[in-house]
């Protein structure tokens, strides 16, 4: 944490939750109105989906909070002249323009870590689900048949391969999970990770063609970007295993879902386990719905009490910290870079 010059005075400060409504009602943010109340923040709840809607609320912040993916573009930045920092209810900061950011001084906050357990159980959830047919046989059971032994042929994870997208937060306990509660071997794909990291893990590093030609399942957990956007299309799926399985966590245009769809008619993939979507919410025709080797969740994964606390928590610690005690905390910038434009006081 560093002790910055970042503001004057102590006049009454101002923060406004531009999308609110994405996590529910008010009544979820007890935690951020108490905390920072405490410290005689004014705090201002707002329902944006649009720019103008979102420069209009928040003209006089110091801060906004994005609990979805408002767009927070350059135009938004450069429109609040006030703001200060920008803090996302999350992982992912693709919504928002971190060069138009550093280029403002505008602080962006994220929340590594905040989900790390839910996210490991919703993506192992997904393949347990698809490898034990639980969607297909709860589904014919209602419909009033008894399809014992019937649907996809299981495998034993002891004999399959986990391959992961990514070696970061989540990534790395459910590598654990894995290789040590179901005795897969593990493989990853991350050219941003260390060796000594893999090692440590106990898990291979390969490139990404090995991940797609090698593994049995391929779990996503990487943001979002210029390098993941649409990493997985027909190129990718026609060098997977016709018997692999493909589970997303992360964002929905990681996958090129025009071509997932035609990879799971051609039998090029046999399964996908499916949180996230290149158009949320799902559109009402889309093929993947009519699927009974696709599991769909609502972009749930991080969803759960002791995440959503944390979120809540984390929220008015970063506010706190940077309006009250003029400190930014390092490790949740996702634009590091910016840094660099504060006057560090020691």
């Amino acid at each position: 944490m560093l002790k910055i010059d970042l503001l004057g005075g102590n006049k009454m400060r101002k923060v406004v939750i531009v999308d609110y409504v994405y996590l529910g009602g008010l009544e979820l943010f007890k935690a951020e109105k108490e905390h920072l109340e405490e410290h005689g923040i004014d705090l201002v709840f707002a329902d944006c989906k649009t720019e103008e809607q979102i420069i209009n609320a928040a003209s006089d912040a110091d801060i906004i909070l994005c609990c979805g993916n408002p767009p927070i573009t350059r135009k938004v930045i450069s429109s609040l002249e006030k703001c200060i920092a920008v803090i996302r209810y999350g992982i992912g900061v693709n919504s928002v323009d971190l060069e138009a950011a550093t280029e403002y001084n505008k602080i962006v906050y994220f929340m590594p870590g905040f989900c790390i357990e839910e996210l490991v159980l919703h993506a192992t959830a997904l393949i347990l689900n698809l490898l034990r047919n639980v969607n297909y046989f709860d589904s014919s059971i209602r419909a009033g048949n008894w399809p014992k032994a019937k649907g996809y042929m299981p495998r034993r994870l002891s004999n399959l391969v986990l391959g992961l997208y990514g070696f970061g937060g989540s990534a790395r306990p459910m590598a654990t999970l894995f290789k040590e509660g179901f005795k897969s071997k593990v493989i990853a794909c991350d050219p941003y990770v260390s060796d000594q990291v893999y090692e440590d893990y106990g898990v291979e590093k390969v490139s990404f063609n090995e991940l797609l030609n090698k593994s049995d399942i391929i779990s996503i957990h990487v943001p979002l970007n210029k390098e993941t956007h649409h990493i997985f299309n027909k190129e990718a799926f026609s060098k997977m295993k016709n018997t692999s399985m493909i589970v997303n966590i992360a964002r929905g245009p990681i996958i090129n879902e025009e071509d997932l769809i035609e990879a799971l008619k051609q039998g090029q993939i046999k399964y996908a386990g499916l949180d996230v979507f290149e158009k949320e919410p799902i559109d009402k025709n889309n093929e993947l719905l009519k699927m009974n080797n696709v599991v769909l969740t609502p972009h749930s994964a991080f969803y759960g009490e002791e995440s959503l606390q944390n979120q809540h928590l984390t929220a008015a610690r970063l506010v706190i910290s940077t309006l009250v005690d003029k400190k930014i905390v390092i490790e949740n910038v996702a634009n590091k870079d910016v840094l660099n434009k504060f006057k560090l006081l020691y």
